[in-house]
């Protein structure tokens, strides 16, 4: 399938009057990600976390919240820490658990759901253990916010909820203490897409900024948390913009360093180097294997690891959590092979909704996030369990996910997520009546064109704007992610002089174009096929850096080409 080219409109002449001292091609990257103020240019080249980072207060809620722990920890009262599965929702969990502890927190205990058996967030079997177990005060983490029916029965049992939650509002707010949200509507704090993490660690940081706080050298115990504050916001996959972009370049600072014994035991199980961790080890390395236990044992095995200070128990769960991520790939290509069966060679739906027999409801969203990128529409991925039916859904940018299905939540036993990853439970009786009118109404809404792999390149340049001065200014740019790619650069009509396939398979191969320069196109295959010495091309690359024999060189990683026109 050919890949869609979307080329960034040129900024203009005005534009770049503004800015005479930026180098044009540095300034077209920074206005396509909104970058066209100053301000705006200077923190996100320059994050100050004294000054780009917001006060916790401004949330609504926040001061509630601060007044109401306190009170638990000076009487002593049994707090309990309620968080999601995943990366974000287990560092969510060990933030607010090492905080409440530094502050003097006598009785506390943090509880996630079991992925297969409970699914996400709370449930009312677990209200009624809080209930039995004499529980105070619930604080939830990455969760909590669609929660009603819970939060009423935890308040007519005399148990207070914070909820510390990042999810899409609902229409119906639970009845908590305190919310701290900043999808609320009603809400002034200035950034809207903070991690869970992220609000957890606002939480946080508003303890220490209160007057009760007596801890000693505390801005030094913030920064610390930076690491997990990253890794959860990356691993989440928030936009490395603004406020996040702080927490998340500081954060792989303190990450590099990191004192978390459970942290320093799966980077060393994951072979990557100190001082070399970066967005990409997160979402590659890190992440994959903390989630790996919710999804083959139990996320409570990854939570262990992260608040270990033993380091034999820590060396021994960091090396289950390497086993289980391994059965975690064999486990979702093996279900992914089954999807692609059942969906076949050439998919009508304008959604993909696909259900199995017992396949496990922990991998269903990988599964359907490798059918999103094979066949470039929305896939929800259902499994039978009992006698309910559990899905997982994945969406590209052009296709609000949660917004198609919030208009059919009244046939749903469990609904919530983002734009473009939802989680939700059916009943069977109502699983055939609910898919028949989401494809129903979706029928027409998309075409063939947005069925297609979208590469979207930053500027166009020659081969001569390329230098060691460009990528140095490039480096600025780092931490990559969500809304803040590598960017791509395109180059028209340049001679291709010759080709070798290279690697174990002969699965790459290394070009040489225009005037000697070379450039390396991983998993090229059989791209090149129709290609021959001589031919102009027209090819999108990435900017990098070969070291070999400790030598550097510029590097061009090549996305795509084809010929010119």
């Amino acid at each position: 399938m050919k890949n869609k080219w979307q080329i960034a409109p040129k900024i203009s002449t005005q534009f770049k009057q503004r800015f005479p001292e930026i180098n044009s091609i540095i300034l077209q990257l920074l206005f396509n990600r909104g970058l066209d103020s100053q301000e705006k240019i200077d923190e996100f080249l320059l994050p100050d976390y004294s000054q780009d980072v917001h006060d916790p207060f401004l949330f609504q809620d926040m001061k509630k919240a601060v007044t109401r722990i306190y009170q638990a920890i000076k009487k002593e009262e049994k707090i309990v820490i309620c968080g999601d599965y995943d990366t974000d929702g287990i560092t969510s969990t060990v933030v607010l658990s090492q905080a409440f502890k530094k502050l003097g927190a006598k009785k506390i205990t943090t509880y996630i759901p079991d992925r297969e058996v409970e699914g996400y967030g709370l449930n009312t079997e677990i209200i009624k253990k809080f209930i039995r177990d004499k529980i105070n005060l619930i604080v939830t983490c990455d969760c909590g916010i669609t929660s009603v029916k819970e939060v009423d029965l935890a308040n007519k049992n005399g148990i207070d909820v914070i909820i510390t939650d990042h999810h899409c509002e609902p229409e119906k707010l639970p009845l908590a203490k305190a919310i701290i949200n900043p999808q609320l509507k009603r809400e002034k704090y200035p950034f809207k897409t903070l991690a869970g993490v992220g609000v957890a660690f606002k939480l946080v940081q508003a303890l220490l900024k209160d007057s009760q706080c007596l801890i000693k050298n505390k801005e030094a115990f913030e920064k610390w948390l930076l690491d997990l504050v990253a890794l959860g916001t990356i691993a989440d996959y928030m936009p490395l913009l603004e406020e996040n972009r702080t927490l998340v370049k500081y954060g792989l600072i303190v990450l590099n360093k990191t004192s978390n014994l459970g942290l320093r035991k799966i980077i060393e199980k994951s072979k990557l180097n100190w001082g070399d961790l970066d967005t990409q080890s997160v979402v590659y390395q890190l992440s994959p294997r903390l989630n790996a236990a919710a999804r083959i044992k139990h996320a409570d095995e990854a939570l262990k690891l992260l608040l270990s200070k033993n380091e034999e128990k820590a060396d021994k769960l960091a090396q289950d959590l390497n086993e289980f991520n391994k059965q975690r790939q064999k486990l979702v290509e093996k279900i992914f092979q089954e999807v692609k069966d059942k969906i076949g060679l050439s998919p009508q739906e304008e959604i993909l909704i696909i259900l199995g027999e017992d396949w496990p409801r922990g991998v269903l969203g990988l599964a359907a996030s490798k059918a999103l990128e094979e066949y470039h529409r929305p896939v929800i991925i259902f499994t039978r369990q009992q006698k309910t039916i559990v899905g997982s859904g994945r969406s590209n940018s052009f296709f609000n996910l949660y917004q198609a299905l919030n208009e059919f939540k009244n046939y749903f036993l469990h609904f919530g997520g983002h734009a473009g990853a939802v989680g939700l439970t059916v009943s069977e009786d109502n699983f055939d009546i609910f898919k028949q009118k989401l494809l129903k109404k979706v029928k027409g809404k998309l075409s063939s064109k947005d069925f297609v792999s979208k590469i979207d390149i930053d500027a166009e340049v020659e081969l001569s704007d390329i230098n060691w001065e460009l990528y140095e200014k490039l480096a600025q740019f780092e931490p990559f992610g969500r809304n803040n790619w590598p960017p791509n650069f395109l180059i028209k009509k340049i001679c291709l002089n010759n080709f070798k396939k290279v690697g174990k398979n002969s699965q790459h191969c290394r070009l040489m174009v225009g005037p000697g320069q070379k450039m390396i196109y991983f998993g090229a295959n059989d791209k090149l096929n129709n290609l021959k010495s001589g031919d102009y091309l027209d090819i999108v690359f990435q900017l990098g850096v070969n070291q070999w024999n400790g030598r550097q060189e510029l590097q061009f990683k090549v996305i795509d080409l084809k010929k010119s026109l």
